[in-house]
């Protein structure tokens, strides 16, 4: 970490940016010295994401100043070419071009590929980067965006950001970096960053993962209702100190298990309770030794985790589950094979992606629309839409999730944490027997956490199944059981008092040095 003498890199002064009647930045001040790592914490909707918009001029600020490298510019004024500043950003919302190949995408953030191999010149010069920031990435040069995972793309982005060519980065600044990564691949990133920071670069990172700020950062600055209202020492914060900061009620991100204690210490049915009579809804068999076959159920009204390394096939096994669950005459359709699994399950199911902006959101739609779509047949009659059913039910789990807002404002409009309450919103009110859950709470704040997860325990309480698949391995153990996966299959099967983060990436490395990315090519 720099001197407290080192100068600053970035001065950010009374900056204040509204959105119609909505004041999103209130004068808001902070700094970032040379060589610095600092973050910026508040609950969705605080403000960060615009106020760092306005520090690398994306948008325009109303008031304030804005200087970068000793060069101070009025926050009303938009920059065109920030990088030429030497301010490269990644997006919450990540923003590659989904029908580029990764070379040519390369060659979007460098300059120095020019002439008949630029391709060639570019790929070079990311791969440096990303073998270095993420070894064992497994990106091939030839991948069209599209194809590749969201942790793949967000690698690349971060990646991209740090490639040398013709104005090298000063101010970095980095909105939700490891939302998708996991343990492993974060603990490489930082320790990227760390040592970028060394060679001078300054780093903003904003992230709701706040041990991660706690344990790689200088310091904190959290930001509530569009004010900087806290800076404290990475060294001496917690979670509890900047989550009050955010002016919430203090509490762990990752609650105790679900069989002892809900968030307001009120008693929860334990899961032997809960589901011992259960049904058996979800059968995944995979084979064994000496040519034997296992089996994994999943009964009615269970919470069951995926966990272990990014690319192991957890998404797989999920995706699978939900293309079995369609409902067929019966009430069972088909098993689904994969390359390890074969899948069978009673009932239907409503899948919650984790790339909301691609395979979430309707972008065009207003919210009420988006929380409707999958429950039209509880709001039309002859084929048309009865208004007051809509609103009806739109409002229900408005006020079920706490949705901020007006549904008839564009989801777009909405924090990305407030439109993850929307996707699992239209998820819950399809009244599905499965509800299948990727990384539900990438991007969102601590406070949402926490309601989500008293939501799925209060679902999983009414007889709905619950299977979730998440890259915070700590979050699942709200679970009631979590099953680790391993290059493609089911290495172990833990509660969710068991499924700490040590014990998770202890069983998914295995005493093996199985690369996860090139695995997940493998098990496809």
């Amino acid at each position: 970490m720099p001197e407290q003498s080192a100068p600053d890199t970035l001065i950010v002064q009374g900056v204040s940016k509204r959105f119609g009647s909505t004041l999103a930045v209130d004068d808001a001040s902070f700094t970032a010295r040379r060589g610095e790592l600092i973050g910026i914490a508040g609950h969705n909707g605080a403000g960060k994401s615009t106020i760092l918009k306005v520090v690398n001029g994306t948008i325009a600020g109303d008031s304030g100043t804005v200087t970068i490298g000793g060069v101070e510019r009025p926050a009303t004024e938009a920059v065109a070419h920030p990088e030429k500043l030497g301010v490269r950003t990644v997006y919450q919302e990540l923003s590659l071009c989904a029908s580029l190949r990764v070379d040519e995408t390369a060659a979007i953030f460098d300059h120095s590929a020019r002439g008949i191999s630029w391709r060639r010149t570019a790929w070079r010069n990311l791969r440096a980067v990303l073998d270095e920031m993420f070894p064992g990435h497994g990106i091939r040069p030839d991948a069209k965006i599209h194809e590749l995972s969201i942790a793949r793309r967000q690698m690349i982005e971060c990646a991209s950001t740090f490639i040398d060519s013709t104005t090298p980065p000063q101010l970095v600044i980095l909105d939700e970096p490891t939302s998708s990564l996991d343990a492993s691949s974060t603990a490489s990133f930082y320790a990227y960053l760390e040592k970028r920071a060394a060679d001078g670069v300054s780093v903003i990172i904003t992230t709701h993962r706040l041990q991660e700020m706690i344990d790689h950062l200088s310091r904190i600055y959290v930001m509530r209702d569009g004010r900087v209202l806290s800076e404290q020492p990475a060294a001496t914060a917690t979670k509890d100190s900047i989550v009050t900061a955010m002016g919430l009620a203090a509490h762990e991100s990752a609650r105790v298990a679900p069989e002892t204690a809900t968030a307001d210490g009120g008693a929860v049915t334990s899961a032997a309770a809960r589901t011992g009579a259960g049904d058996v809804v979800v059968r995944l068999e995979q084979e064994a030794g000496a040519g034997g076959t296992e089996v994994f159920e999943i009964r009615q009204g269970e919470i069951i985790g995926f966990a272990g390394l990014e690319g192991h096939g957890q998404l797989l096994a999920l995706e699978a589950v939900y293309r079995a669950s369609a409902r067929r005459p019966g009430g069972r359709r088909a098993p689904k094979r994969t390359t390890h699994h074969v899948v069978s399950v009673v009932g239907d199911a409503a899948y919650v992606s984790g790339d909301r902006g691609v395979r979430g959101i309707f972008p065009l739609w207003d919210v009420a629309s988006n929380i409707s779509f999958t429950s039209l047949g509880k709001v039309t009659t002859a084929g048309l839409i009865r208004p007051s059913a809509e609103r009806s039910l739109v409002n229900q789990w408005y006020s079920r999730l706490g949705i901020k807002g007006r549904p008839t404002d564009g989801i777009t409009s909405l924090s990305g944490g407030t439109q993850q309450k929307a996707l699992m919103a239209r998820a819950m009110a399809a009244g599905s027997d499965l509800l299948l859950l990727e990384d539900p709470t990438r991007g969102v704040d601590q406070a949402t956490k926490s309601e989500v997860y008293d939501l799925l325990r209060q679902q999983a309480a009414e007889g709905q199944t619950v299977v979730w698949y998440s890259t915070e391995n700590e979050e699942l153990r709200n679970c009631d059981r979590v099953f680790v996966f391993r290059v493609g299959t089911i290495v172990a099967t833990l509660t969710g008092a068991e499924a700490t983060e040590d014990a998770v990436i202890a069983l998914s490395f295995g005493g093996q040095d199985a690369d996860p990315i090139d695995v997940e090519e493998a098990v496809r």
